[in-house]
């Protein structure tokens, strides 16, 4: 808890079960489905619900495996959106890229949501920023002796427009994999979102 404004960070949702999700070619949600399990949201009134609703923040916090054929690609996004299951505007996290052939490998994912325009009837705008690492072994293989320990960084950041303060958004992943195989696997294993202020 902050000795300065007296508020703490929030634990609004944590995964409860992993998710493995294969064999798509098209954008699919990566993430728990409304159908079978609950889904990460931002309640309708979040922002709404603090005197200063400029600059208030969640944090994504998201980890699993991947898994593919020796040829394919794949391209994760995450998505805030009104109908759980839908990706509306996804922001790419990044463009196609091959993960380590026929090894099953680490990726972790950070991402900050912040309001930084608010307006009941003009909308509001959040800021999302991030970063996706993922490994270039397998779990528990042996440390590399490059900078980067064996994980390959990518980054994000993108501006939403024109949302509606009042309505719930779904925080969600989605992936697209150029070739559908059953060898070709994304699962999510734990995903959290904090409420920070």
């Amino acid at each position: 808890m902050s000795g300065i404004t007296g508020t703490q960070a929030e634990l609004l949702y944590a995964l409860p079960a992993p998710v493995t999700k294969n064999t798509y070619t098209t954008q699919a949600c990566m993430s728990a489905l409304a159908a079978s399990a609950p889904v990460a949201r931002i309640p309708g009134g979040f922002f709404q619900e603090n005197p200063n609703p400029i600059g208030r923040s969640l944090y994504l916090k998201a980890m699993g495996t991947i898994a593919n054929t020796s040829a394919a690609t794949f391209s994760p996004a995450i998505a805030l959106d009104t109908t759980a299951g839908t990706a509306l505007n996804p922001v790419t996290i990044y463009t196609t890229i091959a993960p380590t052939a026929s090894t099953t490998t680490l990726w972790d994912l950070d991402a900050w949501i912040t309001c930084t325009a608010f307006g009941e009837t003009a909308g509001m705008t959040l800021q999302v920023n991030g970063k996706w690492t993922q490994t270039t072994t397998a779990s528990g293989g042996a440390l590399t002796s490059s900078a980067s320990a064996g994980w390959a960084p990518a980054a994000f950041d993108t501006s939403l427009t024109g949302l509606t303060p009042a309505t719930t958004y779904y925080v969600e992943l989605f992936g697209t994999w150029s070739a559908s195989s059953a060898s070709n696997t994304t699962t999510l294993q734990q995903a959290f979102l904090f409420g920070l202020n």
